[in-house]
C-alpha cells in the first residue's frame, strides 16, 4: 500500500475574515452584553430623573358622609415639588377642605412653605450615585468591548487548534507511508505471515492506519463544531478544503504603548478607592435642615401664621431634634405656637465607633488592592515582552525552515522525476514543507492571540465610541 506523492490538499475555501465575521455575529455572550449596555443606559437616565426633581400631587384621604339629607366631604389636598440638587430645596402647599351640601366649602390650614437643608452632604451623595451610575455605563461599555475581543480570542483558539490537528495528520500519514515502506521491505525478503518480524511490521502499518484515521475523524470532528460556531453549515467530508489557507497580518501590540494607569487592576482598584472616598466624605455627621411658610387661616391659632422651623440629626448619634413656631398675624392677641420634639436611639451610638473602624480598615484594604494592581503590572510587563519575543523567535526560524524546505521540496521533486532520489526522500521534503507552512500559520494565530490578550489587559476607552 503506497500513498500519492502528493500529502494533504493546502487549505483554501474559506476566508479567516468572513468565518470571523460568522463567529462574532453568532457568539450569544456578545448578544447577552450588548443588551447589559443597553440596559445599563436606560439604568443611568432613570438615575438621573430620579435626582433631577419630583413634583407630586396627591389629594389626601378623601371622607364622604351623609345624614340621609346632606352630603359632607372632607379632604387635604397637597402638591410637592422636591430639588435635591439645591440643598434638597422642596416647595409645598396643603390645604384642609370641608364642603357640605347645606354650608358649601370651607377652607382651613393652607399653607405655603419651602424646607432646605442648612448643612448636610447630600449633594456630595447625589454626586457619588451620578457617578456610580455613569461608571455602571462605562463598565457595561467595556464589558462589550473586551467581549468582542475575547470572542476573537477564543475563534483563533479554535482555528488554531484545528490547523494543529492537521499538522497532526501530515505526521501521521508520513510516519504511515514509512511504516509501510518497512512493512514491504519485509514482504519482500520473504518473511512469512506469521514470523515475528512481518507481524509487528504489519501491526505497525496498522497502527499507523488508524491514528491517520483518528486525527482525521478529530478535524473533521472539530471542524462541523467550528462551522456551526461560525453560522456555515459544513457537510462533514473535507475539513482541509475547509479551512482558511491565510489569517490576517498584524503588527504585533506593543504592551509598552499602554498607560500604567490604563491597566485595568490598577484602573478598577483606584476608581474603587476614589468613588468609596467620596463615598466616606459624604456621610455627615450632622444634617441641619430648616423650614418656612405661611398658613393661611391656621386652625391653632385661628388667625395667618409665619412658620419657622428647623430639625438636627446627628448621625452616629442616634440623636434627632426638633423645633418650630407659629407666629400668629392679622390679630390683636400675639401668642405664638412652639413645638419641639426630640428622640434618641443608643444603638446607632454603640454602633458608631465600629462604623469608623471599618471605614478606616476599608480604606487600607483598598490602598493594598492599588499596590497589588501594581505588582502584577509589573508581573504582565516581563510576561507580555517575554511571551512576544518567543512568538517572534519561534515566527523567524520556522520561516527560515520553510523557506528551505520549500526549496528542498522542489530540488526533491527535479531529483526524483530524474530518478536520482527516492520516493520516500522526496515524500519526507513535501511533508516538512506542508508543516512547516501550517507551524507558520499558527505562528500568525499565535501573534493574533497575543495582541488580543494584550488588549484585554488595558482599558482602551478611546474605542468605545467605535463600537457604539
Amino acid at each position: 500500500m503506497f500513498f500519492p506523492i502528493s500529502l494533504m490538499p493546502l487549505f483554501a475555501h474559506q476566508k479567516a475574515e468572513d468565518l470571523l465575521q460568522g463567529y462574532l455575529q453568532n457568539d450569544l455572550n456578545v448578544k447577552k452584553l450588548t443588551n447589559s449596555l443597553q440596559n445599563q443606559v436606560l439604568e443611568d437616565k432613570a438615575t438621573k430623573i430620579s435626582n433631577g426633581w419630583n413634583f407630586k400631587i396627591e389629594s389626601g384621604t378623601v371622607t364622604v358622609t351623609t345624614d340621609g339629607e346632606h352630603r359632607r366631604v372632607t379632604f387635604s389636598p397637597s402638591a410637592e415639588l422636591a430639588i435635591p440638587q439645591l440643598n434638597n430645596l422642596t416647595l409645598g402647599a396643603s390645604a384642609d377642605i370641608k364642603y357640605k351640601e347645606e354650608d358649601g366649602t370651607d377652607t382651613k390650614n393652607k399653607s405655603l412653605y419651602m424646607s432646605v437643608d442648612l448643612y448636610s452632604k447630600n449633594k456630595q451623595k447625589l454626586e457619588v450615585t451620578k457617578l456610580k451610575s455613569e461608571r455602571s455605563v462605562l463598565e457595561a461599555s467595556r464589558a462589550l468591548q473586551n467581549g468582542l475581543i475575547t470572542a476573537e480570542k477564543d475563534f483563533y483558539t479554535e482555528l488554531k487548534s484545528l490547523y494543529s490537528t492537521a499538522a497532526s495528520i501530515v505526521k501521521a500519514e508520513n510516519d504511515l507511508y514509512d511504516d509501510q515502506l518497512a512493512f514491504n521491505e519485509i514482504r519482500a525478503k520473504g518473511y512469512i505471515a506469521g514470523s515475528l518480524k512481518y507481524r509487528q511490521a504489519e501491526m505497525k502499518v496498522l497502527s499507523g492506519e488508524r491514528n491517520v484515521e483518528i486525527n482525521k475523524r478529530e478535524l473533521e470532528r472539530q471542524t462541523k463544531i467550528f462551522a456551526s460556531k461560525c453560522g456555515i453549515e459544513y457537510d462533514g467530508n473535507d475539513a482541509v478544503e475547509f479551512l482558511p489557507d491565510s489569517v490576517p497580518q498584524a503588527e504585533a501590540v506593543d504592551v509598552l504603548s499602554f498607560k500604567k494607569e490604563a491597566f485595568a487592576k490598577i484602573e478598577k482598584a483606584t476608581w474603587t478607592n476614589r468613588i468609596n472616598t467620596l463615598n466616606r466624605n459624604a456621610d455627615s455627621k450632622i444634617t441641619v435642615r430648616g423650614k418656612a411658610g405661611y398658613t393661611f387661616d391656621n386652625s391653632s391659632t385661628d388667625s395667618d401664621t409665619l412658620d419657622l422651623g428647623s430639625s438636627l440629626t446627628w448621625n452616629g448619634t442616634g440623636l434627632t431634634a426638633s423645633a418650630g413656631v407659629s407666629w400668629p398675624l392679622k390679630t390683636d392677641s400675639f401668642y405664638p405656637v412652639y413645638t419641639f420634639g426630640l428622640s434618641f436611639s443608643p444603638q446607632p451610638f454603640l454602633l458608631a465607633n465600629i462604623t469608623d473602624q471599618q471605614k478606616e480598615i476599608a480604606e487600607e484594604q483598598e490602598k493594598i488592592d492599588i499596590q497589588s494592581a501594581e505588582k502584577d503590572y509589573q508581573t504582565e510587563m516581563i510576561s507580555r515582552q517575554t511571551q512576544l519575543s518567543d512568538i517572534q523567535w519561534k515566527k523567524k526560524t520556522n520561516e527560515e525552515s520553510l523557506d528551505m524546505y520549500k526549496k528542498l521540496a522542489a530540488d526533491e521533486e527535479r531529483y526524483y522525476r530524474q530518478g536520482y532520489v527516492t520516493q520516500s526522500e522526496y515524500r519526507n521534503a513535501k511533508a516538512n514543507k506542508e508543516n512547516y507552512e501550517i507551524q507558520c500559520l499558527i505562528n500568525d494565530i499565535e501573534l493574533l492571540i497575543y495582541n488580543d490578550e494584550t488588549k484585554l489587559l488595558f482599558c482602551r476607552d478611546d474605542e468605545i465610541k467605535a463600537i457604539k
